[in-house]
C-alpha cells in the first residue's frame, strides 16, 4: 500500500500535529477541495500547510515526489483556537519534512525500520530548518542535548544553559561583564558528555556556556544576567522564557542565535529569536506559544492579570509542580464548589488564611501563591488577581448548574486533578497544569485550549 493513501499516515501525521497545534477534529479533503483552498487562499502548490479563512482552520497538504508537485492527499484541521502566523510558519516546515520522508519511504510495507527512525527525528530536522543555523550542526546539537540528559555529577542530574551564535563579537557585545571566555574553545559534544568541571559548573543554571560557530565550540561561560528590566521588556519576555528567573538572559538574545537549557527532571527547552519555543519532555518535542494562551485567557478577564496568572502557571509547569488554578466568574458561588470553604475549621487553615488577599500580579506575593501551589489542591484567584483560597478541594456541580451550560452529567476525566479542573470549570475558568508539564484550560466544561 502507498503510504500516502494509508489511514496510519493520517493518524501520525496528526498526532504529531498535536504537538504543535491544539487540534480539535479532522477531516479528510478530496484533491478537488484541496485545489479550491490552494486557489481561494493564494497558495503556491508547494505550501504543506496553511490557514484556511473560508474554513477556519487549518489545511495539511502532502504530495507525490518529482519535479511538478502532484497534490496525494489532504486533511482540514479544525482548532480549539486561532492561531499565529509563526506557528504556521513551522507547521509547515514539519510537514515539508514528514512529505519528504513519505517520498523516501513511499510504500509503507518495505522499509518500516527506516521510517520509524525518520520518525523519531522529524521533529527535531523540523526545528533545525527553522533556526537560522545551518540544519546538519544544528541537528547535532540537538542530539548531544538529548544525550546529556542521562548525565549526573555527584549523584545529581547534568543541566546547562546555552546561548549559541553565529560570531563570537555577537555574545561578548550582548553579555558584556558577564562574559569570561576560555583560555582556548572546547568542542561542544566533548565540552558537554566529557568535561566534568563543566557539569560540575552548569549544575545549578546560574552559570551558562557560550558557543559559535557551525562547529559549535563552547569559548566561554557567563553568569546570567541581572533582572534590570523595564516593565514593558519584562512583559515583551515572560511568554517566551520557560521560567521568571531566565526572563533577563532571553530579553538580550540577538538575532541569529538560539539559547538551549535543560532542566533537572530531564527536559530540554530551545529558545530562538523568532519568537519561538520548543520544549521536549518525556520523549516527545513541543512547539509552544504561550502568546496563545495569553490571548485565549484576555478574553475573559484583564490582559495584565491573564498575563500573571500564565506566568505562575509556566514557572509551575518548568518545576514539573502538577495544580489547578480555578478563576471564579463569580465569587459568591464558592461556597458550592468549595465545601469546607464557609467552615469555620479547615484544613490546611494557617496555609490558606496566610496566603488569601495575596495578589498575583505582585512579583514577590507570586513566588509565595507559587509555593502554596504545590500543594495538593487548587488555588482560587479573582479576576483582580486576588487571592480567594489555595490548598482547597473541588466538589461537583449540581445539576442547575450543568443545566445552565447544556450539560446533562458530571465527566469522569482521567486523573483526579483533570476531573477537578472540569468540576470548577463550571463555575468560571480552570488552568490545569500536570505533573509532567502540559497545561489545559477549561472553561463550563469544555476544553478550550491546551499546550503540550
Amino acid at each position: 500500500m502507498q503510504r500516502f493513501s494509508s489511514e496510519e499516515t493520517r493518524n501520525e501525521l496528526i498526532s504529531s500535529l498535536k504537538y504543535i497545534f491544539p487540534i480539535e477534529s479532522v477531516q479528510t479533503l478530496t484533491e478537488e477541495e484541496i485545489h479550491k483552498e490552494l486557489e481561494t487562499s493564494d497558495k503556491k502548490e508547494t505550501v504543506n500547510l496553511f490557514w484556511s479563512g473560508g474554513r477556519n482552520g487549518l489545511i495539511a497538504v502532502l504530495y507525490h515526489s518529482g519535479s511538478e508537485k502532484k497534490i496525494a492527499t489532504g486533511y482540514f484541521i479544525s482548532l480549539l483556537n486561532d492561531v499565529q502566523d509563526i506557528d504556521l510558519v513551522f507547521g509547515d516546515y514539519f510537514c515539508q519534512v514528514f512529505n519528504d520522508d513519505i517520498t523516501i519511504i513511499p510504500i509503507q510495507e518495505k522499509h518500516s525500520e527506516v521510517w520509524m527512525t525518520l520518525k523519531q527525528s522529524q521533529f527535531s530536522r523540523a526545528i533545525a530548518k527553522f533556526s537560522s543555523f545551518n540544519t546538519n550542526p544544528m541537528i547535532k546539537w540537538l542530539q548531544i542535548a538529548e544525550n546529556s540528559t542521562h548525565l549526573q555529577y555527584e549523584n545529581k542530574p547534568f543541566t546547562f544553559c546555552m546561548l549559541m551564535a553565529k560570531k563570537k563579537e555577537c555574545i561578548q557585545q550582548t553579555l558584556l561583564e558577564n562574559f569570561m571566555p576560555f583560555s582556548q574553545p572546547v568542542q561542544f559534544e566533548k565540552g558537554i558528555m566529557e568535561e566534568k568541571w563543566i557539569r560540575g559548573s552548569m549544575s545549578e543554571n546560574t552559570v551558562g556556556i557560550a558557543g559559535y560557530g557551525e562547529n559549535g565550540d563552547i569559548f566561554g561561560m557567563f553568569t546570567m544576567p541581572e533582572p534590570t528590566l523595564t516593565d514593558a521588556e519584562i512583559e515583551q519576555n515572560t511568554l517566551l522564557a520557560p521560567h521568571e528567573d531566565l526572563i533577563p538572559l532571553i530579553a538580550r538574545m540577538p538575532p541569529k542565535t538560539f539559547i538551549m537549557m535543560t532542566s533537572e527532571n530531564g527536559s530540554i527547552y530551545v529558545v530562538l529569536p523568532k519568537r519561538t519555543l520548543f520544549h521536549k519532555t518525556q520523549g516527545k518535542w513541543h512547539y509552544v506559544n504561550y502568546s496563545n494562551i495569553h490571548i485565549m485567557l484576555s478574553k475573559y478577564i484583564k490582559k495584565e492579570i491573564a498575563l500573571s496568572i500564565l506566568r505562575l502557571v509556566l514557572d509551575l509547569s518548568y518545576e514539573r509542580k502538577g495544580t489547578l488554578i480555578f478563576i471564579p466568574k463569580n465569587e459568591e458561588i464558592l461556597d458550592e464548589i468549595i465545601p469546607d470553604y464557609c467552615q469555620s475549621e479547615k484544613v490546611n487553615e494557617t496555609l490558606r488564611n496566610t496566603v488569601k488577599g495575596l495578589n498575583v500580579c505582585h512579583k514577590i506575593h507570586r513566588k509565595i501563591i507559587m509555593a502554596a501551589a504545590k500543594v495538593d489542591g487548587a488555588v482560587v484567584i479573582s479576576k483582580s488577581g486576588e487571592v480567594l483560597d489555595v490548598s482547597c478541594m473541588i466538589g461537583e456541580p449540581d445539576e442547575i448548574r450543568l443545566t445552565e451550560h447544556g450539560l446533562k452529567n458530571l465527566e469522569v476525566l482521567p486523573g483526579a486533578r483533570s476531573t477537578a479542573a472540569w468540576n470548577a470549570s463550571i463555575y468560571g475558568i480552570a488552568v490545569k497544569v500536570s505533573d509532567d508539564g502540559p497545561i489545559s484550560i477549561y472553561r463550563h466544561g469544555k476544553l478550550i485550549t491546551y499546550v503540550g
